[in-house]
């Protein structure tokens, strides 16, 4: 009798140490997503499960989310698994993945909606179950279920900030503002790809308005700096004029309007620096300046216009690697990640949480292979 005990004891010491060696390694996730939707996320004791679904698996940006979701996972110590749709268009297989991931009880729930309209059954059933849900980089906007808590996002405005004072601290640019006169105001252009996509609309708020107050800060220029162009961003100066900031928006989203929108912007009197609100908004800009050789820095018909741009894509690195754009903010999608794990174990603590700023990041032909940097620029 004795060794049957024996004999199951040692079997049942086999089971546990199996199951707590069933740890993933990072490298092998992206090869299991698949199947991770359809099977329970297994746990040590006590360990918190986390599913992570983006918009697209295999989307560069969300990529780097789930690296950094990866490292606050080891560095909390919870089991995450990731998972997304084959491309953010296919929203129907979204929708399994999250009613997927509700069936496996995990305690937490990362989500970027596809279609917030169409999880709402889903995150209701979420809701009830008691599962937290946070959401990342879009989020789910306008969620009636009450069952996401916080978002880890862009602060857009505050990035879009971040591109007016790197381009206001820069030598060349202050030396041109400051030739500027009454009789002979520098404008700085703004490109918008329209007016009613909340991000776009906020970065180009918080470049204009930022740009306003660094500039009038140098000397000479107290009041000088007037905002035009578009009524939704008018501010006039409260002196004579000697710096013009106008926003542009194209008539609409095509890429035909607006490259004629940025060619306009290049036909415009003492213009001296020119910001891409986005990466459609950067695309019109190199094709307006025939693949950006026009902005070449020694040659170049626009070689005294520094430009800016936000996003990435691999025609805005080609720019900035050669010189040809002064340089781009990125949203600092890793952060995403990393902060949207950390929500969500707070949240399983039953702890407060709030939306997160997950920040952006500046980088120029100096930084743009700088290891930090290269894994949140796509193509």
């Amino acid at each position: 009798m004795k060794q049957l005990f024996a004999v199951f004891a040692l079997f049942v010491l086999i089971g546990v140490a199996a199951c707590g060696e069933d740890r993933q390694p990072p490298a092998e996730q992206e090869k299991d997503t698949k199947a991770a939707a359809a099977t329970p996320v297994p746990a040590a004791q006590g360990e918190k499960a986390i599913i992570v679904i983006s918009k697209s698996y295999q989307n560069q940006f969300y990529q780097a989310a789930f690296k950094g979701a990866e490292k606050a996972a080891a560095d909390l110590g919870v089991r995450l698994t990731t998972n997304g749709p084959d491309a953010e268009s296919n929203v129907s297989q979204q929708v399994e993945q999250v009613a997927a991931a509700i069936n496996q009880k995990p305690d937490a729930i990362v989500l970027a909606a596809c279609d917030p309209k169409s999880l709402e059954e889903a995150l209701g059933k979420a809701k009830a179950a008691g599962i937290p849900v946070i959401g990342f980089d879009s989020g789910v906007p306008g969620d009636p279920t009450g069952a996401v808590l916080a978002t880890a996002t862009t602060d857009n405005e505050a990035a879009g900030g971040n591109v007016a004072k790197k381009l206001a601290a820069a030598p060349s640019f202050q030396e041109k503002v400051l030739q500027a006169t009454e009789q002979k105001p520098v404008v700085i252009g703004a490109l918008a790809q329209d007016a009613t996509s909340g991000s776009i609309s906020n970065r180009i708020t918080g470049f204009v308005n930022t740009l306003k107050d660094e500039l009038e800060r140098l000397n000479g220029l107290q009041g000088a700096v007037s905002i035009s162009g578009q009524q939704k961003w008018h501010v006039p100066a409260t002196a004579p004029v000697k710096v013009k900031i106008v926003v542009t928006v194209p008539p609409t989203t095509s890429q035909a309007d607006i490259q004629s929108a940025a060619k306009s912007i290049f036909m415009t009197d003492n213009l001296v620096a020119l910001f891409a609100a986005n990466q459609d908004a950067v695309n019109g800009v190199i094709s307006a300046t025939n693949d950006a050789t026009d902005l070449d820095r020694t040659r170049g018909k626009y070689r005294d216009v520094l430009v800016v741009g936000f996003d990435a894509g691999k025609s805005q690195k080609d720019a900035i690697k050669n010189g040809q754009f002064f340089g781009s903010v990125a949203q600092d999608s890793y952060q995403m990640g990393y902060q949207a794990v950390k929500l969500a174990v707070a949240a399983t603590n039953k702890q407060p949480v709030a939306d997160v700023d997950t920040g952006s990041r500046w980088y120029n032909k100096d930084n743009i292979e700088a290891e930090d940097i290269a894994i949140l620029l796509y193509d």
